[in-house]
């Protein structure tokens, strides 16, 4: 029989989920979990060290890279889930003239560390870089 704690009780599975992030002090909602959360740190091309600064937020469902944000790559939705200790994110993010920026990540405690990857098909060329991000809870 596969019954779920939702189907069981279903206000027994926001208490748990709300009771977990005050124990790991991260606000959490049970469809985003990361949102109230803020990053700020590092990025820059894979291989190549630092690059730049760049902060990154999760608000209403939608993550945001505030630098991304000035090359026009906008918010957009976010998938999130736990993985042991922490948290796992994805994101695709557009831009209008400069393709897609696909993101993923991890949040560990106060820390995230992510990896994104620029693709921008045209047709007399292409790019498809690898960057990373490291950023603390602000």
């Amino acid at each position: 029989m596969n019954l779920s704690i939702r189907r069981i009780c279903p206000g027994a599975f926001s208490l748990l989920v709300s009771l977990a992030a005050c124990a790991a002090d991260v606000p959490v909602s049970e469809n985003h979990p990361l949102d109230g959360s803020r990053f700020q740190g590092q990025t820059g091309e894979q291989g190549k060290g630092n690059h730049h600064e760049d902060t990154i937020t999760f608000e209403d469902g939608r993550f945001r890279s505030l630098d991304c944000e000035n090359w026009g790559f906008g918010p957009a939705p976010y998938s999130a889930w736990t993985e042991g200790d922490a948290y796992r994110f994805a994101a695709t993010l557009h831009s209008d003239d400069r393709g897609t920026l696909d993101w993923t990540g991890t949040i560990r405690d106060d820390t995230a560390e992510a990896t994104f990857r620029w693709i921008h098909e045209r047709w007399y060329w292409s790019i498809d870089r690898s960057y990373w991000f490291k950023g603390k809870r602000q």
